[in-house]
């Protein structure tokens, strides 16, 4: 009874800490969120601005967006306040509320509390430091403002790097298609979207992606995503020439230490690997028996499976493996050398989705 008679004496101590000063009235202040939203917009663009010139990485970028997107949800919010109200009314209708209140929260509290679970409050959580922060209410507060503002352009486009980083790929699409509507097109917006489309399809370049970086390249011929994701969906579709053309043109005056150098140099390996037969060659197989030809592409077939099974890391060589099974009719060889091909692949989806694509092209997976 003791504790009872305690909670009681604490909750109107509480309560009369609150409305003593509502009695004696507040002065009136005027927020300053709507300067501070204006500071952070022109911060994102000088961002922007920045990562079009190279002086930042796309990495440094998508962390310097999310501190931005928090400090302007709390000025949006700053700005969107409105100011105490003074009158008489007003104190006797938050008093009553205030009367009513905790015996609201003391039944609810009896309901479902659970005294025994530690703090935490949101407050805290989202005024620490970025590093520090639950990403799932910052995620959930930027949302929850574009619920109700879905035409904020810059919102979706801050959005979208984040569910990117989460692997929230299709809301991914969804954000960079929404900032592409509603802030118009540009070559980097274009790229955005068809990155996330790549992505959200296991890394295949789709037409609808490949429509994307088209429209981008369009925009800005010296665009560096959207040529190596056209360079990647020539080598998906087993277009070698033009693929190889495009990773060579790409490499003209590539930047030493950018992420993509390799890939590219690697892609250029792998194709100028991998001639064409002669005409010779063309002239002896027309001159053998159906079995002598048989036999013959079956000693190139083991001939590439051993080779890869050296250097497992050629892509182009396992899709042409997998070819080369079904059309000798050896489907479950076939089925086999893709596993292995997923397992030697699984850390470079570039390269692992050349081999998915031909496996989804033969019939291999859906």
């Amino acid at each position: 009874m003791l504790l009872w008679i305690v909670m009681a004496a604490l909750t109107a101590a509480a309560s009369l800490a609150i409305l003593v000063p509502l009695y004696r009235g507040r002065p009136r202040s005027r927020p300053d969120g709507a300067e501070k939203l204006s500071i952070y917009r022109d911060q994102l663009a000088e961002l922007d601005r920045d990562l079009a010139r190279g002086l930042i990485a796309e990495s440094e970028a998508d962390a310097a967006r999310t501190e931005i997107a928090r400090r302007l949800l709390r000025a949006d919010e700053a700005a969107g306040a409105e100011e105490p109200k003074g009158e008489r009314g007003g104190r006797l209708g938050l008093a009553a509320a205030l009367g009513v209140m905790p015996i609201v929260a003391l039944g609810t509290y009896l309901l479902v509390g659970s005294p025994w679970l530690p703090d935490q409050p949101l407050a805290a959580r989202l005024d620490a430091a970025t590093d520090q922060q639950d990403v799932a209410a910052l995620i959930a507060r930027v949302e929850t403002h574009l619920a109700t503002n879905p035409e904020d352009g810059r919102g979706w486009e801050l959005l979208g790097p984040v569910y990117i980083r989460l692997g929230r790929l299709d809301d991914a699409v969804r954000a960079f298609s929404n900032a592409l509507r509603i802030l118009g097109p540009t070559a980097e917006r274009e790229a955005n979207l068809g990155e996330a489309i790549t992505r959200a399809n296991d890394n295949i370049v789709t037409q609808e992606a490949r429509a994307a970086f088209e429209r981008a390249l369009a925009r800005d011929a010296t665009a560096v995503r959207p040529r190596f994701y056209l360079a990647v969906a020539l080598d998906q579709e087993g277009r070698r020439e033009e693929a190889l053309a495009a990773w060579k043109d790409l490499l003209q005056g590539a930047p030493e230490g950018a992420a993509w150098v390799s890939v590219a140099r690697d892609a250029v390996a792998r194709l100028e690997g991998a001639p064409a037969p002669t005409e010779d060659d063309v002239a002896a197989a027309a001159g053998m028996s159906e079995q002598e030809r048989t036999a013959m592409i079956g000693g190139m077939v083991d001939s590439l499976a051993a080779k890869l099974e050296a250097d497992p890391s050629d892509a182009e060589g396992w899709a042409r493996l997998l070819r080369s099974y079904m059309v000798l009719g050896r489907k479950d060889e076939a089925q086999a050398a893709l596993e292995k091909a997923r397992t030697a692949l699984a850390s470079d989806a570039t390269r692992l989705g050349i081999v998915e694509a031909e496996a989804r092209s033969q019939g291999l997976i859906e």
